[in-house]
């Protein structure tokens, strides 16, 4: 008589039969396969990439905080549509009125002259008002009202708002007025006032002439 077996009887599963561990009944299944879809790590890697950047901007603005770009956004001579004027860098010219390191050098790069323009000898005044406000003369052999367009559009281009422009009160030449920030946190305005031009004996060009005046100043709390 066999002997009774002490198993405990078999429980089906509630999830239904199990399916054999191998498609010929070895024992061994398939290896498992990703679900059919587009993989993740092309996106994770452009992920990465990203943050690396992010970090990166992130300590470069620390690093530079508080400063203020105020660099200007054109290089080299051009000539200026509607005047027929190339513009050429004021740095060498406003020599003869920096004082103790100003106006600041982004300031200063921030203004052009028409070629051609010469310094008027003994023009330089100090005006004396608030922290820097000095003045310097030129003449140009261009009429005035090609004068005037070349600083509407240089200092424009060169990112200063123009704040005021017209008749200069009094005096019978044309103002135009900018403000431009700078990196020392002063605002700076420039003035440029176009003096009617005169014109000599012989041909018209041979005698045009036109001064300008071209005013710079801090604008400070006193002001």
């Amino acid at each position: 008589m066999p002997a009774e077996s002490t198993l405990p009887p078999r429980i089906a599963s509630p999830h239904g039969p199990r399916r054999p561990a191998g498609a010929d009944g070895d024992g061994a299944g398939p290896p498992r396969r990703r679900p059919p879809g587009p993989s993740t790590r092309p996106a994770l890697i452009v992920m990465g990439v990203a943050l690396v950047v992010l970090l990166g901007g992130g300590i470069g603005a620390v690093l530079t905080h508080g400063a203020t770009s105020t660099a200007p956004t054109r290089t080299g001579p051009r000539t200026v549509a509607g005047a027929g004027i190339t513009a050429v860098s004021a740095t060498t010219a406003l020599r003869a009125i920096e004082v103790s390191g100003q106006p600041p050098g982004d300031i200063v790069a921030a203004l052009v002259l028409p070629k051609g323009a010469t310094v008027q000898a003994g023009s330089a005044e100090n005006d004396g008002i608030g922290l820097y406000d000095r003045s310097l003369s030129f003449a140009v052999p261009v009429v005035q009202s090609k004068v005037i367009e070349f600083f509407r559009a240089e200092l424009r281009g060169y990112r200063w708002q123009l704040v005021s422009q017209g008749p200069a009160g009094d005096d019978p030449g044309y103002r135009i007025v900018g403000q431009h920030p700078s990196g020392d946190g002063y605002e700076w305005e420039t003035g440029v006032t176009v003096e009617p031009t005169t014109f000599g004996a012989g041909t018209v060009a041979a005698g045009t002439s036109t001064a300008f005046t071209l005013r710079i100043f801090a604008v400070t709390d006193e002001d």
